[in-house]
């Protein structure tokens, strides 16, 4: 089966992935996994903000760092905050069957805190963000991912309007820096990758 492949290609690259028949179940998941009392940053994610995790996790006792519950001039504090957290929860622009995680962001903040700084990382991507290369995974970040998110922060780029990418640059391109994470660093404890059997997010 293809998530079984998927699942053995993330392992042999050290991540922790697990399989999720849905949203619910993944957020049970995440709720048991963070230990009480651990803080929580929290990279921009439509994914998240469905299942209302961010929430869950503050209702539970955690102190969560989002950028996206601030007004703008608190926004690089909350991000440092955020790059100090205990754990660090985001989804991903694109995930290769090959087992690597692609982002793409604007202020690198949350590409950043992904792959250095937290320790422990929780990945939830769902199963719409799957693409069968690493080639593929690029092209989805930059020409699927990125101009719905651009419309959805009301940037102005020709993307936001057209919905097509246009290799732009404008100062309020969310495209500055891309990552691709191939394997866990030497420096992090645990990258969890939880994957959604639902199409989730951009």
């Amino acid at each position: 089966m293809e998530q079984e492949k998927l699942l053995k290609a993330l392992k042999t690259r050290g991540f922790k992935p697990a399989l999720f028949a849905s949203a619910e179940e993944a957020a049970q998941y995440v709720l048991s996994l963070i230990p009480a009392g651990a803080s929580v940053g929290a990279g921009g994610s439509v994914t998240l903000t469905k299942m209302k995790l961010l929430e869950r996790l503050a209702a539970a006792g955690h102190e969560v760092y989002s950028h996206a519950t601030v007004a703008e001039e608190r926004r690089g504090e909350v991000y440092q905050l955020a790059s100090r957290a205990d754990w660090y929860i985001s989804s991903a622009n694109a995930l290769s069957m090959s087992g690597e995680i692609v982002n793409i962001d604007g202020a690198a903040n949350r590409v950043s805190a992904l792959s250095f700084g937290v320790k422990n990382i929780i990945y939830v991507i769902g199963r719409n963000k799957i693409t069968p290369d690493l080639t593929s995974a690029l092209e989805r970040a930059r020409h699927k991912a990125a101009p719905p998110n651009a419309a959805r922060l009301n940037k102005k780029t020709p993307c936001a309007v057209t919905g097509e990418c246009a290799f732009c640059n404008s100062p309020d391109c969310i495209c500055n820096v891309t990552t691709i994470m191939h394997h866990p660093t030497k420096y992090q404890s645990a990258v969890h990758v939880l994957i959604v059997d639902e199409d989730l997010g951009y």
